[in-house]
């Protein structure tokens, strides 16, 4: 009964704000095909090597396992280049304590691969929808200690892996970075509430067959908009190792994670609707007044201010953050279409803006994002 709720609410929802719903399907199954290599790795990994696998891929792994994810190597180079080194190695120590305390048994503990995938969901349909509410939310001029809690809740209920916990509190960096320090200080450190009681799922063949046919077909498009482009080879060695577990657990039956896997695949075939831009703050941090730049963007003019804007993916579609560049001059004409800019960066107050000295008009591109 529960598992056809979910079905007709999904249903209703796609009915009622279909754009929406495309993009919540869409954010939702980025972060599950992100997350699938590192779940397939552990899987295999225990087989062959035991309980102690899953304590070596919450180091190597980009954290998607259980426990606390900040230990994950890969997502504290990410940290260190976002937020400086000393952050980095405050958040891999704080995870690793915590792991002594409330991680030990998670490693003794064998699931399957659809068992992960099945509890990351709540996680993952939470990252989507705070993706889209970023843009609308009032956070300037909110108290700073309201904004490092609602940050450190974020990063306790919405990370599904190291990597998503990181992308958040850079997205919210430009905005509230108060929100940001609170993301970082429990995201990835602080156990996520969703993982706390998994359930052994059952294998189901169709389950594996579905997710390594999503797979090779997110791979086949070089992550087609899901996901970063350097997971196409983890996602290819993961829909192999898929097919040779649709046949070694063909007897197996699973319903729930049958539903799941048919849903993921699809939003991979439907695809993912381009973002809906909005004027931001400047976000090229590592700009500097008098550095000459050539950008390429979406038109955004709101209150007589124009700027240029893209999405940046760190990890997956969950993770996009706006990469806005502010401009001299005002684009009410040319709101929403893509132009390419050339020009100086100078100082305005507080922030950068791009002194104009051409600007033309180009195509949408194929690919919307561009890749940390």
């Amino acid at each position: 009964m529960r598992l056809w709720s979910a079905v007709l609410l999904a249903i209703a929802a796609a009915a009622i704000a279909p754009q929406t719903a495309m993009t919540v399907c869409a954010v939702t199954a980025s972060v599950l095909l992100e997350s699938l290599p590192y779940l397939t790795l552990a899987a295999v990994l225990s087989i062959l090597a035991g309980r102690h696998a899953r304590v070596l891929v919450a180091y190597a792994g980009c954290g998607c396992t259980e426990g606390p994810s900040a230990r994950s190597i890969p997502a504290a180079i990410a940290t260190a280049a976002m937020f400086g080194a000393p952050a980095a190695l405050a958040r891999v120590t704080a995870a690793i304590l915590v792991s002594r305390f409330v991680g030990r048994h998670d490693h003794d503990r064998r699931t399957s691969v659809l068992g992960e995938l099945v509890a990351l969901v709540p996680a993952a349909v939470l990252s989507a929808a705070i993706m889209l509410l970023l843009p609308s939310l009032p956070l300037r001029g909110l108290p700073t200690p309201f904004l490092i809690v609602c940050g450190a809740l974020l990063g306790v209920v919405s990370s599904p892996c190291a990597f998503g916990g990181v992308a958040l509190a850079a997205a919210l960096h430009a905005s509230a970075p108060w929100c940001a320090a609170g993301v970082l200080c429990t995201g990835g450190i602080v156990p996520s509430l969703w993982r706390r009681h998994i359930h052994e799922v059952p294998h189901d063949p169709w389950a594996y067959g579905a997710l390594g046919l999503a797979c090779a077909l997110v791979a086949a498009r070089h992550g087609g908009t899901l996901v970063h482009p350097r997971m196409t080879i983890p996602l290819t060695l993961t829909a192999i190792v898929f097919l040779v577990f649709a046949w070694r657990f063909r007897a197996h039956r699973a319903r729930a994670a049958r539903w799941l896997a048919f849903a993921a695949l699809a939003a991979t075939i439907i695809g993912a609707p381009a973002p809906t831009y909005h004027v931001t703050e400047t976000t090229l941090a590592d700009g500097f007044a008098g550095e000459r730049v050539d950008f390429t963007g979406v038109a955004v003019s709101e209150r007589g201010h124009s700027a240029l804007v893209r999405y940046a993916i760190t990890c997956c579609r969950a993770d996009a953050a706006p990469v806005a560049l502010a401009l001299d001059r005002n684009l009410t004409n040319a709101n929403g279409h893509w132009l390419r800019a050339h020009g100086m960066l100078e100082r305005d107050g507080m922030q950068l803006q791009l002194h104009v000295d051409v600007l033309t008009p180009i195509a949408p591109p194929a690919d919307p994002f561009i890749y940390r």
